[in-house]
């Protein structure tokens, strides 16, 4: 059986094997600042310890700005602050004390429904908050990224070595790409099984090819 790469399925992701686990682990008794220690406790993100080169290709653009929510625009059912923190498990005093160290840009007991923008920036600090981060890692993480923070979760992660965001690939759009860090990945995990398989059917989509 082939092992077939790993899709993102968080909302950001961390370009490191296991560094961010161990930060975050070593970052928590720092997280009384924000009253969340026992929501930290059972939200801590399980960073799979899959090869630090999968995902590695960059792209040519691969700014986080593209990724930034800026169109103030009014969603179909928006959301309240408070309710948008229940969804997410975000307590309220931890959010308000992001408003209040400038984290938030926008003021939360007196917005009654969120725009596009500011769902965004909610979810995308709140969930670096619940993912582990105190005041600490949250200054160096959001370092290089220009405020307000309302970024698409979906479509970013943290490259560690270069301490920068970056657009989360396409492999639709970088098929090749996509492939050789595939096979890398396999290479490292010594998977010889998939990567017979793929030997196999490469072999067989040539022979079908060179048949016509």
């Amino acid at each position: 059986m082939i092992t077939y790469p790993p899709q993102p399925n968080f909302a950001f992701l961390f370009h490191v094997k296991g560094y961010a686990r161990n930060v975050f682990r070593s970052d928590l008794a720092g997280l009384g600042n924000y009253g969340m220690d026992s929501i930290f406790e059972e939200n801590q993100t399980h960073v799979r310890d899959w090869p630090a080169s999968a995902s590695s290709f960059q792209l040519h653009d691969d700014s986080p700005q593209t990724a930034r929510v800026s169109a103030a625009q009014q969603l179909l059912f928006p959301a309240s602050p408070g309710s948008l923190c229940d969804e997410i498990g975000l307590n309220w005093q931890a959010a308000l004390r992001l408003q209040e160290e400038g984290w938030i840009s926008f003021p939360l007991e007196s917005t009654s429904q969120l725009d596009e923008a500011q769902e965004a920036e909610l979810r995308f600090v709140g969930s670096l908050v619940l993912a582990g981060c105190d005041r600490n890692m949250l200054v160096l993480l959001l370092a290089s990224l220009p405020r307000p923070y309302a970024y698409d979760l979906k479509r970013v992660y943290f490259d560690w070595n270069s301490r920068h965001w970056r657009l989360i690939p396409d492999p639709s759009e970088h098929p090749e790409a996509a492939f050789t860090d595939w096979v890398e990945v396999l290479v490292q995990m010594r998977d010889a099984g998939s990567l017979a398989g793929i030997v196999e059917l490469a072999q067989d989509a040539l022979a079908r090819v060179r048949g016509r």
